[in-house]
């Protein structure tokens, strides 16, 4: 099986809980893991799933947990004006709670808010929180991504990281959701910022990594 993002070899490993047996492929080369194909859900049903989603600007935790990662993530940064929320989801809570501190904020979603506003546009920053772990081929996204980050601009991402380690990986609770498909190490973001001529600012070790554009 070949790596989604490096085309590297992936090996099989097969995980077993009390929800599911699923098939996984970890790629020797960058660490980036996928499910089996066959574990893709139809859009309809991916869809269903984000709408169960209680995402709410009303809700004070959540707004509390975007306050957490803006603190962090946008921390020691350049000027930043314009910004881009990548996945915004049903209710842009990161969208809003930027808004409210001056930036200006464009959002897309595939499902939720589908005009490519930003085709043909770049940012000062564009964010991406819990998304790029739904995407099973991600290269084109990051291709995207990347082109909408002008020079000296900021690509910020929020996923879970795995610890490459299958013990980890079976019992981690990311993967119990079932649009979750895809995983990364900080080893895959090394391949990112190579393959995209990215410089890595900083991670937290956990779940959010900032890189920024130089080219």
């Amino acid at each position: 099986m070949k790596c989604h993002l490096c085309k590297g070899e992936a090996e099989e490993f097969v995980v077993k809980n009390r929800k599911f047996e699923r098939t996984y492929y970890r790629c020797k080369n960058c660490s980036f893991i996928f499910a089996e194909e066959a574990a893709l859900l139809e859009d309809a049903e991916e869809l269903e799933r984000y709408q169960m989603h209680n995402n709410s600007t009303e809700d004070p935790m959540y707004r509390e947990y975007f306050e957490k990662f803006i603190d962090y993530a946008f921390s020691d940064l350049g000027k930043v004006e314009k910004i881009l929320d990548y996945g915004s989801g049903p209710e842009p809570v990161l969208a809003s709670v930027l808004r409210e501190k001056g930036y200006k904020v464009d959002i897309y979603d595939k499902y939720f808010s589908p005009a490519k506003v930003h085709e043909g546009r770049q940012y000062d920053v564009v964010c991406t929180t819990e998304v790029i772990e739904h995407i099973y081929y991600p290269m084109e996204v990051f291709k995207e991504l990347v082109g909408c980050v002008k020079k000296g601009g900021y690509l910020i991402i929020m996923t879970g990281f795995h610890k490459d380690s299958w013990e980890f990986f079976k019992n981690w609770w990311y993967i119990q959701d079932p649009t979750h498909t895809v995983f990364y190490s900080l080893k895959t973001f090394e391949f990112i910022e190579k393959e995209f001529k990215l410089k890595i600012l900083k991670n937290n070790g956990k779940n959010i990594i900032v890189f920024k554009r130089e080219d």
